[in-house]
């Protein structure tokens, strides 16, 4: 084999290490781009609400987005379970949902007034 052959041979393989390099980079990225919408109960959040108050801990819409890989997360820090949606999230739980189409969800949410909560995923 000659010289330049081989100096072929060794641009192919660095090459091709190169390329696994880049597929590696690049999930680490993408993995890497997904994003947390992370909202917390705090104790006593319940009882406040059942007196009347108006608490700002989940604002009445949420905007996700599909490209940016959204995640929804609702920690309970409250002694009482919450309702969001068809989902009870005991004292100490926490709710994780991602959407993967686009479209506007209502949800009954105990964490509001009007027991309203509307999701909107956006492509974008």
């Amino acid at each position: 084999m000659g010289l330049m052959q081989r100096a072929a041979l060794v641009f192919l393989a660095l090459l091709a290490v190169g390329g696994a390099g880049a597929g590696i980079w690049y999930e680490y990225q993408r993995h890497n781009t997904e994003r947390y919408l992370v909202f917390t109960v705090p104790p006593g959040s319940v009882a406040r609400l059942a007196s009347g108050e108006q608490l700002d801990i989940l604002p009445q819409t949420i905007e996700l987005s599909l490209r940016g890989k959204d995640t929804l997360v609702i920690r309970n820090e409250d002694v009482q379970p919450i309702q969001v949606g068809p989902f009870k999230i005991d004292p100490g739980q926490k709710f994780e949902q991602r959407y993967y189409n686009p479209g506007v969800y209502e949800l009954i949410c105990t964490l509001h007034q009007s027991q309203r909560l509307r999701i909107v995923v956006s492509r974008e």
